[in-house]
């Protein structure tokens, strides 16, 4: 049998070191950055830097382009007349051959919500792109790896008779390696490509291969040659015809996928041949959908995509999709939410000649609250895919005026800002972020109580709306991260791991029913194991941590002049970790900080973003370093996809990653999902209670999300929950 290979760690993490530590992606590639927080006084934002490694091209991994397949003749023969079918293992035979008492499949066989992903060896790149899209996506799953791996009925039929799979997702259409001196031959034998070219015309299940060429090994998917060669950092531009917006429904039809670090086949789709050009370059065909004579469906792409690229985000879900019929565990959405920290407080100023200016720093004005209301607005209005974005407050009270009325000041000082606020209290989402902004690495409970309800009770007296469920502490303290010198506010923290967390700090925060706090990417142990989900404290399994992703938009900031100045001091050639070879614009430090940030949303991530209250300063003409990422970000989305980016508030936010908590476990736990054709239902059984998420099933909880259906199923344990089924064509 197969060994099981359901999504059990978090996506495409890396360790961090004493000096590189937020983990960003670009592409689908999560990395380290540069510099960890620092400590700073209980009053105001004194030295917190949070910050991400700068990219492009280090996010990227592989900087060369794919290899090319190798060229090789003749094809495998098929056999018409075998059928796979249940019972002993290798039970593939030819039916007429002799008698037998095992039943051929149905008319319309059931087949598990399963995806077999077939590579063939571990260093198969096309292994860990399918592996890091079912991870996203929250799919269930199995490996086999045809080097060393057999393929037989067993692998693919259950013994009563249903299909294990409803999806086959090859890493390449040839599956070849060398043997030895330049010998090539297929992981899989002629005997295995019969096998599984059967199971998937006996069970109607399609076939996904991630890199095909022309050519006819071991079978022929309509294509022949253009030309081919590789193509490096300049993006050779695909564009889809209106088969592949059909299939790929989700992007925009007239994206432009950017094929970048590939060895790519320019095809033609052979004449007479059952096929469609679903993704072309000019007249060049870069991927397609067939039909082979006895009557399977299959899609390639002619191109090395591996998981780390932007043609990757775009394309293989899409694949996964069509291939599983709409029919998966999980689902896949797409998120931007940003929280603008220390509302009401004050910030270190860093000026473009290096000096910081503190006490009282940066304060924000009524002006910069109202413009920021403004801006929000503007968005909305240029980006429809985003008309739902509004910004997470996170204020500390007690530097707010509990005296000041409710009028708007859009052109007042510092003194009108918290009347401007509460004049804006609605449009808005405000978080407790504590009243001073305290380390609570080693209060006390009263002090970490106080923190907490007092500033709850600010909130209540200026009308400003707070889920008490969710909380922020000042540099995500008290959650093991910490330096071991409490006067020290240069050198990074150490991440000592929640179980250093401060108990008395979460017994209050428990007590007074905080579910929620946030964590941080930047720091190992506040990584969840699985895509998407919180993390439960272990110290108090009530509370759950639920991260953000930093940014290179330094804290202390408030124009373009400053920020450039800042990030060419960090990663300029000169800088303290020196990783560009010259000195960025700021038009090009935004270009390259917006990349990673598509990254995080075109792999679904729902984690919020991190900024400060000085990169909402109108820096000249309503403009501020937040707005300018915004807007990049909302563009560059909006050139890819038709779906909305989603904005959950951070009370749904948080319970949608306790969720995938749950869905997770359920997947690990087999759970057993199959889909009956017939019937046109889905059941799902599991020896677990929980709940779990189905994409294209409906029932109770049921959402639509562009032309996709996905269900909440809460499942007791040991029992069967049936619901309705809608594939997709």
């Amino acid at each position: 049998m197969i060994t099981a290979r359901t999504p059990t760690r978090r996506l495409l993490l890396r360790t961090s070191t004493a000096a590189v530590c937020a983990l960003l992606v670009l592409g689908g590639a999560q990395r380290a950055s540069a510099e960890q927080p620092k400590h700073q006084p209980a009053h105001g934002h004194k030295g917190t830097l949070v910050l991400g490694q700068p990219g492009p091209r280090g996010a990227q991994r592989v900087t060369r382009p794919g290899a090319p397949l190798p060229k090789i003749s003749g094809s495998v023969p098929l056999n018409r007349n075998l059928t796979v079918r249940p019972g002993k293992p290798g039970a593939a035979s030819t039916q007429g051959a002799g008698p037998s008492t095992l039943a051929a499949p149905a008319a319309s066989p059931k087949v598990g919500l399963r995806a077999l992903v077939i590579g063939v060896d571990s260093a198969d790149w096309g292994v860990d792109t399918w592996k890091s899209t079912l991870e996203r996506v929250g799919a269930a799953y199995d490996v086999l790896l045809s080097k060393s791996q057999p393929l037989t009925a067993a692998s693919l039929v259950r013994p009563d008779g249903a299909g294990r799979y409803n999806a086959i997702l090859l890493t390449n259409s040839m599956l070849l390696y060398d043997s030895g001196g330049g010998t090539y031959v297929s992981g899989l034998d002629g005997n295995e490509w019969n096998a599984l070219w059967a199971y998937e015309r006996d069970y109607a299940v399609r076939q996904a291969s991630l890199y095909t060429s022309y050519g006819t090994f071991p079978e022929n998917y309509c294509l022949s040659a253009s030309s081919e060669s590789g193509v490096g950092d300049t993006a050779l531009p695909a564009s889809l015809t209106t088969a592949g917006a059909g299939v790929f429904d989700y992007l925009k039809p007239t994206v432009r996928v950017p094929i970048v670090q590939s060895y790519v086949y320019r095809t033609r789709v052979t004449a007479g041949c059952a096929a469609d050009p679903l993704l072309v370059n000019g007249s060049d065909v870069l991927g397609v959908r067939s039909t082979s004579t006895d009557g399977r469906e299959r899609m390639a792409l002619t191109f090395t995509s591996n998981q780390y690229l932007m043609q990757a985000n775009l394309l293989a879900y899409g694949m996964l999709r069509w291939a599983s019929r709409g029919l998966f565990l999980g689902e896949q959405r797409h998120y931007l939410s940003v929280d603008v920290d220390d509302w009401f407080n004050s910030a270190d100023h860093y000026f473009p000649d290096g000096h910081i200016e503190s006490d009282p720093g940066y304060q924000m004005s009524g002006h910069d609250a109202y413009n920021a209301y403004l801006r929000q607005t503007a968005l909305r209005t240029a980006y429809p895919l985003a008309s739902g974005f509004t910004l997470n407050l996170a204020y500390n009270g007690g530097d707010a005026d509990l005296n000041a009325g409710t009028t708007c000041s859009p052109n007042g000082g510092i003194t009108t800002l918290t009347a401007t606020s509460r004049c804006l209290s609605t449009k808005f989402r405000w978080l407790n972020h504590t009243l001073t902004h305290p380390e609570l690495n080693s209060t006390d409970y009263a002090t970490s109580a106080n923190e907490i309800s007092a500033n709850r009770t600010v909130a209540t007296r200026l009308g400003l709306s707070q889920p008490d469920s969710v909380l922020k502490t000042g540099e995500y303290s008290g959650l093991g991260v910490y330096n071991p010198d409490p006067d020290d506010d240069v050198d990074p923290p150490t991440d000592f791991g929640l179980a250093a967390s401060n108990q008395q700090f979460l017994n209050a925060a428990r007590d007074l029913g905080v579910k929620y706090v946030h964590g941080n990417m930047s720091f190992a142990s506040h990584v969840p194991d699985c895509f998407d989900c919180g993390k439960v404290h272990p110290l108090s399994p009530t509370i759950t941590i639920v991260p953000d992703w930093p940014t290179n938009i330094a804290y202390h900031t408030t124009t373009p002049a400053e920020q450039i100045a800042f990030y060419n001091s960090y990663y300029g050639p000169a800088g303290k970790f020196p990783y560009w070879p010259a000195n960025l614009t700021y038009a090009q430090m935004l270009d390259a900080e917006t990349q990673i940030a598509l990254g995080h949303l075109a792999t679904g991530s729902l984690y919020t973003h991190t900024f400060h209250i000085a990169n909402l300063r109108d820096y000249g003409s309503g403009r501020t370093l937040l707005t300018d990422w915004l807007d990049q970000v909302m563009s560059k989305y909006s050139g890819y996809y038709s779906v909305p980016l989603l904005n959950p508030d951070w009370t749904a936010l948080s319970a949608y990653a306790t969720l995938r908590i749950s869905h997770f476990a359920e997947v690990r736990g087999n759970v057993d999902a199959v889909y009956d054709p017939a019937a046109r239902t889905v059941t799902v059984t599991t020896p677990l209670a929980g709940a779990l998420t189905v994409s294209g099933v409906s029932g109770t909880g049921s959402t639509t999300y562009g032309t996709e259906v996905s269900a909440k199923l809460t499942l007791p344990a040991g029992g069967t929950v049936t619901v309705p089924a809608s594939p997709r064509s």
